[in-house]
Order: structure tokens, then sequence, then C-alpha cells
């Protein structure tokens, strides 16, 4: 993947990932209130930092020597992983009455990242179980 085409789908993640917690917000309004559409947005914004977190480190990273890609890929989600930690321990204090929806809110990035991985997969030059 070059390293126009890996921007550009990250921008692409990024975008939906914040339309996905825009909407489990809304609908969190109906379902609890104001408050509880603040913590779907909150856990909405974890995960958006740490999908920028971490595609800044593997960009960096892009058109070197693979094994420093695969090497600065680890260090990032390994990065990633104590980030979100720490961002959850954080909002969890902040947020405890309405942990559900902080994590209702992070889960739906996660499923951005599914809809990623389909795009990615019906790309030129991909290859699929299909073809």
């Amino acid at each position: 993947m070059s390293e126009a085409q890996f921007a550009k789908t990250v921008a692409w993640l990024l975008r939906v990932q914040a339309l996905l917690a825009g909407v489990v917000a809304v609908v969190f309004v109906f379902i609890g209130g104001v408050e509880q559409a603040l913590a779907a947005l909150i856990g909405g914004a974890i995960g958006v930092v740490l999908t920028t977190v971490s595609a800044l480190r593997v960009g960096l990273s892009m058109g070197g020597d693979p094994q420093a890609m695969v090497s600065a890929f680890y260090r990032a989600m390994a990065f990633k992983l104590v980030l979100a930690v720490i961002l959850f321990v954080i909002v969890a204090k902040w947020f405890a009455g309405y942990f559900g929806p902080v994590l209702m809110g992070y889960v739906a990035t996660v499923v951005a990242y599914w809809l990623a991985m389909r795009k990615l997969a019906q790309l030129p030059g991909s290859t699929t179980e299909n073809e």
C-alpha cells in the first residue's frame, strides 16, 4: 500500500469512527439523556485518539525496510494498548455511572475497523477468498 493510499484509508477510517460514535451518542440521547450521550461520545473519542496515534506511528515507518515497518506496527499496537488502559481508567473515574455508554461509543469505533478491512479487501490488487 502506498503512503498516499494509507493516508486516505486512515482519514476515511477516522471519519467513519467519528460518524459511528455520533450515531451511538444520538441513540443515547433518546435512551438516557445528554449525560449518557456525552459518555458515548467520550468512548468514541478514545477510539479515534487511539486510531490516530497508532496510524501516525505506523505511517512514519511507511516506505522503509519491511522488517522496520513490522516492528513499528507492533510498537504502535503495544503503545495503543497502554494508552487505551490509561484513557479508560481516567474515563472510568469521570463517568463511573455511565461506563456502559462509554464502552458502546468505543465499540462503535471498533466496528469501523471491520468496515475498513472489508473496504481494503475490495481494492484492486488485494487477494480475497472469492478470487
